[in-house]
């Protein structure tokens, strides 16, 4: 399977949100690095290593989206997968 669409899947109410409120977050928040779980922003930051942090201290080992405003490649972040909790095949 295509490590690439399970992340997508995990993520998938996420990347909605963010596709349909892209032009908005840029504005609002540009060039930062926004954290989105479910179908809203959770906070913006100045880094993907803070918005990560933050990220696993509110959401333990649930997927979350970390992506830069504007962007269209995001920053995937599984905790579950990186700490060996779910196996990506």
């Amino acid at each position: 399977m295509d490590p690439t669409s399970e992340f997508d899947d995990l993520l998938a109410v996420e990347s909605v949100y963010y596709n349909r409120h892209r032009d908005e977050l840029l504005m609002k928040y540009p060039n930062k690095i926004l954290l989105i779980h479910g179908d809203g922003l959770v906070r913006n930051f100045e880094t993907v290593q803070e918005a990560i942090a933050e990220g696993v201290r509110r959401f333990g080992t649930e997927p979350f989206l970390v992506r830069r405003s504007g962007e269209s490649e995001p920053v995937l972040f599984v905790p579950a997968l990186q700490l060996g909790i779910l196996q990506s095949q």
